[in-house]
């Protein structure tokens, strides 16, 4: 059998994930306009600028496609929502990351990208079951 590419992993991390923070936040509303509306993963750290914060879930959140596809000042309200959200220690420790993260890049290995695939799976699998 022939093993997936890095970016074959990525993707299917990145939808599997995508599917958890979903269902993680489904009971929550839009963090940018706080609306009940059907929710997309939505990133305060872009996956473009920080990909070593793609899959880290403080960064994560539910966010209604208009704010997270259209709404070029949605990440006003998704910071003020932020800290609410997670805390003031972990908006610093995120800040923190997506500085290291920024300036240095990073790469994922094949090791992480698997771990983690079978990781959000099980995330996925008990959050269907609760």
């Amino acid at each position: 059998m022939k093993k997936k590419t890095l970016p074959q992993l990525k993707a299917q991390l990145q939808k599997i994930f995508n599917e958890y923070i979903r269902l993680r936040d489904k009971d929550k509303p839009c963090i940018s306009c706080n609306q009940f509306k059907p929710l997309q993963a939505g990133h305060f750290y872009t996956v473009k600028q920080y990909d070593g914060l793609r899959f880290n879930e403080l960064n994560c959140h539910g966010e209604c496609a208009y704010c997270n596809l259209f709404d070029g000042m949605h990440l006003l309200n998704y910071a003020a929502n932020l800290k609410e959200r997670i805390g003031e220690e972990c908006c610093s420790d995120l800040e923190y990351m997506a500085n290291i993260y920024k300036k240095d890049g990073y790469k994922w290995t094949r090791s992480e990208l698997e771990e983690l695939i079978e990781e959000y799976k099980e995330k996925v699998k008990n959050l269907k079951h609760e």
